[in-house]
């Protein structure tokens, strides 16, 4: 384990650093292999290329640090505190070594911030071992004729200087960690373009959605983004383009689900006579009300009694279950069931839950986004999309390189006869 003594925040700007983290996002994103380039989600490839360059600012752990005594003798000759007549002068004194866990990557303890002191402190800085875990000895060497008031008084200066340091590392990292986002995203779409245009290769293959005439649009919602997690391995066959829906006809089905289950609960009384299927039923017509299918006139189909689906070739591209809310047992498999399902890659999803039965609704809210992160095939959360939404990505049952969109509505029926 490399350590080093040395004065801390000193020989380096960090700023210079940064700036050259921001020198290889392009290289990062052209690196990727163009299979698993293409075949990964662009979420993906922007969350793996953060994960890869972002600095992780230095964290010390104070409420670990441990502290050890020892006697010394001390050479005072040529303080200004003591007598001083030319010759070495060697007192009894207190030896303190603070010891203190710290995690984060240990380049940044040479490094010096925007906003700095005159003084830099010194420490002797050991790396971090398999674990992540550093550790920093800070030692203190007094006379011990000073007293135990004064004694602490020096060490808890130290301290602070360490901690002024770590914390104004800590604002600059956190400021430029928040653009490496989007010059990441813009390196990821260039070589997207440039591939499409060089060697005229489709990454998806958009299943047209014809929205009727006449219908009113339904305002999109942003999606929060989270990071971060490893790229899927490429099909072994190589990347071949699949059907699929884009995101924004995505979202705009999303919105039409949206406002009917809105419109459910603003009579609950109507709505809550009904069954899963019966309520599918009813969002079923809504969604085929926007949208024009081929010969049937239905883009979305029924299958079973709660599924709601759009298909190409015997896959689903879209598809969305509808739940009476009885348990996260029972709604776990409802996840089951809907990652079972043969999907395109790139799969969107919907789960769409009733709460019929439950008076305390604000529990619901609280219990069903805690159960999804547990699924064996959950892979992150892509946030709350407002009250009662969120969403979630899943790998696919089959393959771990197909990934499914979930967006997870709970809407309230519930009423007290």
């Amino acid at each position: 384990m490399t350590a080093y003594n040395d004065f801390l925040f000193s020989k380096d700007r960090l700023s210079d650093f940064m700036r050259k983290q921001f020198d290889k996002v392009e290289e990062e994103v052209r690196i990727i292999p163009k299979d698993q380039f293409l075949s990964a989600p662009k979420e993906d490839l922007i969350d793996h290329t953060v994960s890869k360059l972002n600095i992780e600012p230095l964290k010390i752990h104070e409420e670990s640090m441990v502290i050890e005594t020892s006697e010394s003798t001390i050479n005072v000759t040529g303080r200004h505190d003591r007598y001083n007549f030319g010759q070495p002068i060697f007192v009894p004194g207190t030896r303190v070594i603070i010891t203190i866990p710290y995690t984060g990557d240990p380049k940044l303890w040479q490094l010096k911030p925007s906003h700095w002191r005159s003084s830099f402190p010194r420490a002797t800085i050991r790396y971090p071992d398999s674990s992540g875990i550093g550790y920093i000895d800070l030692i203190v060497e007094e006379p011990s004729d000073i007293g135990p008031e004064k004694f602490k008084r020096i060490v808890d200066e130290k301290l602070d200087d360490i901690r002024f340091y770590v914390e104004n590392q800590k604002k600059e990292i956190e400021q430029q960690n928040e653009r490496f986002f989007q010059s990441v995203e813009h390196a990821v779409n260039k070589r997207l373009n440039i591939l499409e245009k060089q060697e005229g290769i489709v990454r998806s293959l958009n299943i047209p959605l014809k929205k009727r005439e006449g219908v009113p649009d339904i305002q999109p919602i942003k999606i929060q983004r989270k990071l971060v997690r490893p790229l899927p391995s490429p099909p072994r066959s190589g990347f071949k383009p699949e059907p699929g829906i884009a995101m924004d006809v995505y979202e705009h089905i999303l919105g039409i689900i949206r406002h009917e289950g809105r419109t459910f609960e603003t009579t609950p009384k109507t709505y809550a006579v009904h069954d899963e299927e019966e309520l599918r039923d009813i969002l079923v017509a809504h969604l085929n009300g926007h949208y024009q299918g081929g010969a049937t006139g239905e883009t979305f189909r029924k299958k079973g009694k709660t599924d709601i689906r759009i298909e190409e070739e015997n896959r689903a591209a879209f598809v969305a279950e509808c739940k009476i809310w009885r348990g996260q047992e029972a709604l776990l498999k409802a996840c089951d069931q809907l990652l079972s399902y043969l999907t395109w890659r790139d799969c969107k999803a919907a789960i769409i839950i009733f709460n019929k039965d439950n008076s305390k609704f604000t529990e619901l809210l609280l219990k069903v986004p805690a159960m999804f992160p547990h699924h064996p095939l959950f892979i992150k959360d892509l946030g709350c999309q407002g009250d009662g939404e969120w969403r979630f990505l899943f790998s696919s049952v089959e393959d771990e390189a197909r990934r499914i969109y979930v967006h997870v509505f709970l809407f309230n029926v519930y009423f007290k006869t």
